[in-house]
């Protein structure tokens, strides 16, 4: 056995605690409340499979998805949705194909949580305009 715990062809996982998920959709979500805004905020593990998650009253249906799809785009590649949009503004087939096979998002508003530079989750916030959502998924992820 190794000295992180894991045997012979076993790699450890770090993944997002819930606790942790969950304080960071609970900071999102006051801080859109004391401004009167709703969204919706999804944290993820770094497999992107979904942690904590919350649809604000009055945030837009779509947002729900979009949320997921933000914060499973981050986790998987270790980027921001708007780096990784930015990778694909001259491949418009590519894009295309790229959030209908893996069902990730290219746009703001997707920051992913690293420790030690890898991925642990990612982070997808929307429901309002793309820069703010980008700002609060940014922040939540300095502060982790």
């Amino acid at each position: 056995m190794s000295e992180n715990g894991t045997g012979k062809g076993v790699v450890a996982a770090y993944d997002v605690s819930s606790d942790a998920a969950g304080a960071i959709v609970a900071d999102i979500v006051a801080k859109c409340a004391a401004t009167g805004r709703a969204v919706s905020v999804a944290v993820v593990d770094s497999a992107g499979t979904l942690v904590a998650f919350h649809r604000m009253d009055g945030a837009l249906r779509f947002s729900a998805d979009l949320a997921v799809a933000k914060a499973r785009t981050s986790a998987s590649f270790g980027r921001t949705t708007a780096f990784m949009e930015g990778l694909m503004t001259d491949r418009p087939a590519f894009s295309q194909s790229f959030t209908e096979i893996g069902g990730w998002y290219l746009g703001r508003g997707g920051h992913p949580l690293l420790r030690d530079g890898k991925p642990v989750g990612g982070i997808g916030v929307s429901g309002d305009a793309a820069d703010y959502e980008d700002e609060l998924a940014r922040e939540a992820s300095e502060a982790f």
